[in-house]
Formats: structure tokens, C-alpha cells, sequence
């Protein structure tokens, strides 16, 4: 491939899909499924990002023998349930598809990299219908989590291009964080589950507000 390829590397929650409503019933679902009181929301959504059972941890409630990697296991089993009856509740954010497709018609290379479970990313592009649209995907169950480089190092290597020519476009501070410890530009939008202070204060090269922002950013990112 050419030494001049740009790749645009996005998360998945919070930046293609909006999917804390489901992540949020899917924990009440799994703790209840573990015998546990049912979990602040709030503190859900503010995990939204993490590893599944590293989030699981910061609001399993004390005294109860029950690991966060048994809470991982009932919230997978629900979610593969949920997909089989078609039932994602992970809508598009708006201008999202739009941008994606002019990225592609502009010869930009699209991936995703997702703390998500392969299961649940494939389940979620398939009911969008873009399961053959990016150039590639990254998991947690192949890769190590963000915000360690693992993923964009992968994604570059495999698809012949160098860091500076590189973006992560996320919304929490685990995606700015692959950006910096890759040594890639990092883009963060507001539309997701972090604040805008956090992915600045996380080192953000740039913030957006909405898909448009975004779309004009892409245009001379790398100009």
C-alpha cells in the first residue's frame, strides 16, 4: 500500500451508536441474573468505555461473592440473547453513515476500535447493515483494551500506514488515551459519554461537536 494511506480508526459506543440505554439494561439485567441489587444507572453510563469487567467493578455493590467476571458472562449471555431476537436498542447517532461514506469515497481507509465484545459489534453491524463496510475491526476478545495502543498498532500495521497518518475518533478518555500512547491524533466528539474537559484534559488533538465539525475536520486533518 501506499506510504501516503490515511486511516480513520473510530470507537463504536458513544461515537457510532448511541447504546447506553441498552448498556444500562443490560447490567440491571445481569446483576439480577447474579442474585445482586440492581446498579445506579448513572454510574453505568459513566463507565461506558471501560473494559466490560474492569466497569463491572467500579459499582459492584461490597459483601457479595460474586466476581465481575461472572457479572461479564450473565451480561454477554443477555446481550447474545437480545441480538438473537433482534432486539439492540443501539441507534445511529445522526450524520454518522453520511460521514463514514464520504470518508470512503475520499480514499480514506475506516476501522473500528472497540473495548466492545466481538459478539456484540457484530451483532450491532449487522442490524445497521454495515458489516462489510470497514477496512477493519478490533475487539477486546482479539485485542488488548484501550487505552493501551494495541489496536491502532494492529490497524497501521496491517493496513500498510504510519502513525502520522493515523486518527482515533472517540468519545471517552480511553480512546484520546490510544491516541496518545500510539502517537496518533486524536479526535474527540461530545456527542458520546465523556465531556468535553475530560477528552481535553485526556489530550485530545481535536474536539467536535457533531458529525458535520467532524466531516469538515476530516477534510484537512492531514492537508
Amino acid at each position: 500500500m501506499s506510504a501516503n494511506e490515511k486511516l480513520a480508526l473510530f470507537d463504536y459506543d458513544g461515537t457510532i451508536v448511541d447504546s447506553a440505554i441498552m448498556i444500562v439494561e443490560g447490567a440491571i439485567a445481569a446483576f439480577r441474573m447474579c442474585g445482586l441489587p440492581d446498579p445506579d444507572p448513572r454510574k453505568v453510563r459513566e463507565n461506558i468505555g471501560k473494559p466490560l469487567a474492569i466497569a463491572l467493578d467500579e459499582y459492584m455493590p461490597p459483601g457479595y461473592k460474586v466476581t465481575p467476571e461472572q457479572i461479564s458472562e450473565a451480561y454477554r449471555s443477555w446481550y447474545a440473547e437480545q441480538g438473537r431476537l433482534g432486539l439492540q436498542n443501539e441507534p445511529l447517532y445522526p450524520g454518522v453513515v453520511d460521514l463514514l461514506k464520504e470518508l470512503k469515497t475520499n480514499e480514506w481507509l475506516i476501522g473500528i476500535a472497540t473495548n466492545k465484545s466481538r459478539l456484540g459489534l457484530t451483532n450491532g453491524l449487522a442490524k445497521h447493515h454495515l458489516s462489510d463496510f470497514f477496512d477493519i475491526t478490533l475487539s477486546t476478545d482479539e485485542n488488548i483494551p484501550k487505552p493501551n495502543p494495541a489496536m491502532a498498532i494492529k490497524a497501521m500495521k496491517d493496513l500498510g500506514v504510519e502513525n502520522k497518518f493515523c486518527v482515533i475518533i472517540g468519545d471517552t478518555i480511553n480512546d484520546i488515551g490510544l491516541g496518545v500512547n500510539a502517537g496518533i491524533t486524536s479526535i474527540g466528539v461530545t456527542w458520546g459519554y465523556n465531556s468535553r474537559e475530560l477528552l481535553k484534559t485526556a489530550g485530545a488533538t481535536h474536539l467536535v461537536n457533531n458529525a458535520n465539525d467532524l466531516g469538515k475536520l476530516m477534510k484537512t486533518i492531514f492537508a
